[in-house]
């Protein structure tokens, strides 16, 4: 690169070890190593930083050649100059030095450093060289004699001959705007004579040198190249830190400013980073919100804060405090200095302008220097900010620097008023985390601990924090500034929290049942409570308790006006209607609101409720367009209410699994799990998904994970929809590997749900595979038993998916008793039935089931639809089928290489391999033979740098 050019990038450093950013930041200086390159422990290939490091290393390959790489702190100019030593070191002799204003600056330390480990033999040199013998000891056998009592100025020159003599080499200076003024005097003198073989490196922070960076302006006579080193952009971050969400990649940009250094810290202080992979952005706040400060971020800060003088700590402290971005006023007033200070922070780069004001360059530095201040100042700074703010700023600040300064009475009035802004903005989650700080103030007065409880119980049903409201309400539960009638609220909101956590529905029930007897409860409370005892889905309730209750609720809301009050009801009633099939549809659609004040947030969510219930019956039911439509508008609805939301997005995540949407599925499904952990009625969907899309990939290790983590455990704390799918998806694992006997276990449990509740809506899943167990086991008369009960509960039903199945499981039937010309038809009229209703997977097995019974079919074309669906294992299954049956196969001449990447029947066998499938179990399975499985897995080995199955297994498996 010629010399002059000026090279910027926004791109980063890959994560933790492969970014070069960790904690152990290495020795501050040291001699040579092998080679004489030392690089600092932690840094590694900078991943991303491809053009920048392209760019030095040019410019290192032509001497004599300066190269100044410039960036702020924990930029990555590190790991940068790390790898270019490493790449020189390759061809000759490399020495790095580090700088550190901390260590006592000793006349040329730094050039000290850099020589004493030089291994070889010098050029020729001058007596002058023989300045530097006090200071290098290490060189004596090759140095000439010392004169007597040289001055700085011979020193300096002795340096400069040693330099000029030691051949091709390259030296590395980091954070060299710290230099000794000795070193920095023969570094320049060395750029304006320069010996032909050296290569001159500095990293430095461009606030603390002057414009020329830290030799000056001065060209010399080497080629000079200056590469500027910019913090990572958004997408900059998602691509350094791996396969994470892009909520996650926004969060973690905003809190670290895009500097790789903030974002490795953070990322590794994350107790389970893999949650990292698919959170939302709700659930990335959380996560990173319990982060600790790194303390390797609170060790960079003290760095540059250390030395800053009386005002300017002061102005740093108060920023800290103030934390949003501020004017230069309210800053120099808070910490009670003069504003031109300001001016100076901001040129020294601890403090940043932006267009909000003056504050930290990212959040994790502002936290790290508010944490080192001592409590009492905190407290005197928090009491400053609040006097010179007033009610100018939004509340949310304004209530945590009450709450700082301990000013109770300011606290709540701030807090309500930023928990009201916060619902008034859709943001439950932020308004539940104020009101949930605001209810565990022992000195809050009775009264308002009362109003601020009722609003908690309300609005904390809407967010994804069960988890953290559970202990809070059960605590508040037995607090004795509360009512009776308060108490028995708070009861009620915490038996619905309590529904959604895994075996706690047993003690919700009892919540719930004790608490609305209790005179004086508000009535929609109430009744909302009431109303889930009348849904089937949650437990094990027969449709007559289901029923009684329903009407309970409904002789109510007949008697109610329009208004939010009344959809809250309907949203928790009109499912279990249609679910029992009490009412249609439009019926139900009927008397929910047309039109809402698109003001009334409240009304807003419960109407979008309402709608994402509606559609997740349809989904059973059949009514698929439908229930997509439904969710359209149900999901514009809750946007504000994540935990509503979540569920609308598990039904769709379903639909999309039925109607064979299955790209990149899995991933959005794993998002909703991360997003709602340990809430069963939404995970549980969205874990039966992503079991039968690994059992349609073949992973059955997999599968049988998720299938079990939908609730199978207690089915009468989990969705009991789901819990069926989920038996009838094992039954049908346990019968491709020929247990029938556990098949039938498991038809056998779903078959005793389904009957002792009658709700056989959910009879579309479980009723073929029974009857494929059944008729397995020769267990003929309780397959025809199941299928007579569910032809006459479905009857009365508006469900298309239900008689679709019904239909195949006759079939099924049929199979097992007659000949392959009457049975043929059958599936293939099921399978048309499937195809109909937009179920192109099911449609597929019934079809294929057809072919083999004789019907004409293309079994090269079901292959292909397999394939095109991601079902890997029927695929193949197919392929066989049609060259057992002579059909021409199409031809494999000429295909493409994959290279290093896996073929499509690599990666086929890649997945078996990972589950753990012997060379035998994979050919069967893929009927491949065995000779040509041993030679694809050998290919994934190598491709995958594998030493052994062993390994692979480990690396891969689930």
């Amino acid at each position: 690169m010629a010399a002059g050019n000026e090279y910027r990038s926004p791109f980063g450093l890959g994560m933790l070890r492969r970014m070069g950013y960790l904690a152990d930041r290495g020795p501050e200086c040291g001699p040579a190593a092998a080679r004489g390159v030392w690089v600092r422990p932690g840094t590694a290939v900078p991943v991303a930083r491809e053009r920048e490091l392209a760019a030095v290393t040019e410019a290192a390959k032509w001497p004599p050649s300066l190269v100044l790489v410039e960036g702020i702190a924990g930029v990555g100019k590190s790991a940068l100059v790390a790898e270019l030593a490493r790449r020189q070191g390759v061809e000759h002799w490399v020495a790095t030095r580090r700088c550190d204003p901390s260590r006592d600056r000793a006349p040329f330390g730094v050039l000290v450093d850099l020589l004493s480990g030089y291994p070889r033999a010098f050029g020729p040199l001058g007596p002058a060289a023989g300045a530097v013998l006090a200071h290098l000891p290490e060189l004596a056998d090759r140095l000439p004699p010392a004169p007597a009592r040289p001055s700085g100025g011979v020193v300096a020159a002795g340096f400069r001959e040693v330099i000029g003599a030691l051949g091709r080499v390259t030296l590395v200076v980091e954070d060299a705007q710290w230099v000794d003024r000795w070193s920095l005097r023969v570094l320049r003198a060395v750029v304006d004579h320069p010996p032909a073989g050296l290569t001159l490196v500095l990293t430095y922070r461009p606030e603390q040198v002057g414009p020329g960076g830290p030799l000056g302006a001065r060209p010399g006579r080497m080629s000079r190249t200056r590469v500027v080193v910019e913090p990572l952009g958004r997408d900059g971050v998602g691509r350094v830190v791996g396969p994470v969400s892009d909520a996650v990649a926004a969060a973690l940009w905003r809190r670290t400013a895009g500097l790789p250094f903030a974002v490795a810290e953070l990322v590794g202080a994350v107790r389970d980073p893999g949650v990292l992979r698919r959170a939302d952005a709700a659930a990335a706040e959380r996560v990173l919100g319990r982060v600790p400060v790194p303390w390797s971020v609170r060790d960079e800060m003290a760095d540059q804060l250390r030395g800053l003088w009386g005002a300017a700590a002061s102005l740093v402290h108060a920023a800290a405090v103030v934390a949003s971005p501020a004017s230069p006023a309210v800053l120099s007033e808070v910490a009670g200095v003069d504003g031109a200070e300001v001016a100076r922070l901001v040129r020294r780069a601890v403090l940043v302008e932006t267009d909000a004001g003056i504050g930290f360059r990212y959040p994790l530095a502002r936290q790290a220097v508010y944490e080192s201040l001592p409590a009492g100042e905190r407290r005197r700074l928090h009491e400053r900010a609040l006097a010179v703010l007033g009610d100018r700023w939004p509340a949310q600040q304004l209530a945590t620097h009450a709450r700082g300064a301990g000013a109770l009475g300011k606290w709540l009035r701030h807090g309500v008023r930023a928990a009201e802004e916060a619902m008034a903005a859709g943001r439950d989650d932020i308004a539940v985390g104020w009101l949930t700080e605001l209810v565990a103030e022992p000195a809050l007065p009775a009264d308002d601990l009362a109003r601020l409880v009722t609003v908690l119980c309300g609005h904390g049903l809407r967010g994804a924090r069960h988890r953290e409201l559970i202990p809070v309400l059960e605590r508040l539960f037995t607090d004795q500034r509360l009512s009776e009638r308060v108490r028995a609220e708070v009861a009620i909101g915490l038996g619905l929290l309590l529904m959604r956590a895994p075996g706690d529905l047993p003690r919700a029930d009892l919540k719930i049942r004790t608490a609305v007897r209790t005179t004086g409860v508000a009535g929609t409370w109430s009744l909302r409570g009431v109303a889930i005892f009348g849904m089937p889905y949650l437990g094990t309730r027969s449709v007559e308790e289901c029923r009684r209750w329903q009407g309970l609720v409904f002789d109510r809301i007949e008697a109610m006006p329009p208004g939010p009050q009344r959809t809250t009801l309907l949203a928790s009633t009109l499912q279990s209607r249609l679910t029992l099939g009490d009412a249609g549809i439009a019926d139900l659609e009927d008397l929910l609101p047309s039109r809402v004040d698109p003001d009334d947030l409240e009304h807003l969510r419960q109407l979008g409720r309402a709608r994402c219930n509606l559609a997740d019956v349809c989904a059973w039911l059949g009514h698929f367009d439908h229930a997509r439509a439904l969710l359209a508008d149900g999901l514009r609805g809750v946007e504000s209410a994540p935990y509503v939301r979540s569920t609308g997005m598990g039904t769709e995540v379903r639909l999309d699994w039925l109607a064979g949407r299955w790209s990149g599925l899995d991933a959005r499904a794993e998002a909703i799990v991360a997003a709602n952990p340990g809430a069963l009625p939404v995970t549980g969907e969205v874990r039966l998904v992503q079991g039968l899309l690994a059992l349609a990939a073949g992973d059955t290790a997999r599968a049988e994970v998720c299938l079990r983590d939908t609730g199978l455990a207690d089915p009468e704390s989990a969705v009991t929809p789901v819990v069926l799918a989920a038996i009838a998806a094992l039954s049908i694992v346990a019968l491709e590997r020929g247990d029938v006997r556990t098949a039938c276990t498991h038809v056998d449990s779903g078959a005793a749900i389904l009957r002792r509740q009658r709700v056989w809506a959910w009879s579309a899943d479980l009723v073929p595979a029974a009857v494929l167990a059944y008729a397995a086991a020769d267990r003929l008369d309780d397959a025809r038993r199941l299928l007579d009960q569910t032809a006459a509960g479905i009857a009365t039903l508006d469900g298309p998916f239900l008689r679709a199945s019904l239909a195949a499981a006759y079939a099924h039937l049929a199979a097992a008793t007659n000949p392959p010309e009457v049975v043929a038809p059958l599936y293939t009229a099921a399978a048309a039935q499937h195809q109909d209703l937009g179920l192109p997977y099911l449609a597929a097995t019934l079809t294929e089931r057809a072919a083999l019974l004789g019907a004409p079919h293309s079994f090269l074309a079901l292959a292909k639809t397999y394939e095109e669906l991601g079902a890997v294992i029927a695929a193949a299954r197919c392929r066989h089928h049609a060259r057992r049956a002579g059909t021409p196969m199409p031809s494999t001449r000429g295909r493409r290489g994959y290279g290093r990447s896996l073929s499509p029947r690599e990666a086929e066998i890649a997945r078996l391999l990972a589950d753990g499938r012997t060379n035998r179990e994979i050919a069967e399975t893929l009927f491949l033979s065995r000779r040509t499985v041993e030679d694809h897995v050998a290919n994934i080995l190598r491709k995958h740098g594998a030493l052994s199955r062993a390994a692979y297994v480990s690396r891969h498996g689930s």
